[in-house]
């Protein structure tokens, strides 16, 4: 009896723990973790997902709401598209970590980052599930 149990505990903790890194999985995962090739082109953040049946899809989103105040990258709006690129140069991206030199007011430039919230990969495509 407690053999049969440890067995049902033990299969019952193995199907969960696969489904949970399946790239079949159809619930909505962190794009760093299903996606590769991240990069950003101004406001533009590309990659290519997995999809359900674990093919690649090369996708792009808009991103929203980040603006520099005064050198330092903050998401402000998430209603309005990003402005960031426009006072921030060596625009780069690691995982959901955007980073940049963005301009002072007084013009100097300083290296700032923030964390991109609210993007998951569904099915290949990313896609806004909450607040950036």
């Amino acid at each position: 009896m407690k053999r049969n149990l440890f067995n049902i505990i033990a299969l019952l903790a193995t199907s969960t723990l696969v489904g949970i890194n399946s790239p079949a999985n159809a619930t909505p995962k962190g794009y760093q973790r299903s996606c590769n090739h991240i990069s950003v082109y101004g406001n533009i953040l590309s990659a290519q997902c997995s999809r359900i049946n674990g093919s690649f899809n090369k996708t792009s989103i808009v991103l929203r709401g980040i603006e520099n105040v005064n050198g330092t990258l903050r998401v402000t709006d998430p209603n309005k598209v990003s402005n960031y690129q426009f006072t921030c140069q060596n625009i780069s991206i690691r995982g959901n970590n955007l980073k940049a030199a963005c301009n002072r007011r007084n013009g100097t430039p300083q290296w700032t980052s923030t964390v991109l919230r609210g993007i998951e990969n569904i099915d290949g495509v990313l896609k806004y599930t909450g607040s950036p």
